[in-house]
C-alpha cells in the first residue's frame, strides 16, 4: 500500500481527477490490510478453541487441499503464465473441491482467465505474465 501512494499525486500528462496506475494497488491493499485488522481484533476478542487449530488430521489434510495446488499453481505461472494457469487452478478446484458437473468445471476455467483478462489488461491496462507459448503467436 506504502509503494502506491501516488494515487493521490498528479502524473505528468494525466488530466485532474483520472485514475492512475497506482490506484487499484493501493486500494486492493487497503481493503486487505482493513480485513486483516478486523480478523486481529476478532481473534483477540473471540474466546479460543482449547483444542488448538488443528483438531486432528483431517484439518491437516484439509489445509494441504488447499496449500499445494496453490503453490503449485504459483509456480506454474513462469511457464503457463497467468491466464492458462488460472484457467487450469479454477478447473482443478472445481472438479477436485467442488465435485461440479464437467460443463461447469471447463465453463469456470474459460471464464474465469476471460473476465481478469478485460477487467486487468483491458480495463486496467496493466500486463500480466504470458505463457512460454506467447512468443510462438498464441495469445495468452
Amino acid at each position: 500500500m506504502f509503494d502506491s501512494r501516488n494515487v493521490f499525486t498528479s502524473l505528468p500528462g494525466t488530466s485532474p481527477g483520472d485514475v492512475g496506475p497506482s490506484w487499484y494497488p493501493f486500494w486492493a491493499a487497503a481493503l486487505m490490510g482493513a480485513a486483516a485488522v478486523g480478523i486481529a481484533v476478532r481473534f483477540a476478542t473471540t474466546p479460543q478453541p482449547a483444542e488448538g487449530v488443528f483438531a486432528g488430521r483431517e484439518s491437516v489434510f484439509a489445509v494441504l487441499k488447499l496449500v499445494i495446488p496453490m503453490v503449485a499453481y504459483a509456480a506454474s505461472f513462469q511457464w503457463l503464465g497467468f491466464y492458462l494457469a488460472t484457467g487450469a487452478f479454477m478447473g482443478f478446484f472445481a472438479a477436485y473441491l467442488g465435485k461440479y458437473k464437467p460443463y461447469v468445471v471447463l465453463a469456470s476455467a474459460i471464464i474465469t482467465p476471460l473476465a481478469i483478462y478485460v477487467l486487468f489488461e483491458i480495463g486496467f491496462k496493466l500486463v500480466l505474465p504470458k505463457s512460454i507459448f506467447y512468443k510462438s503467436g498464441f495469445p495468452l
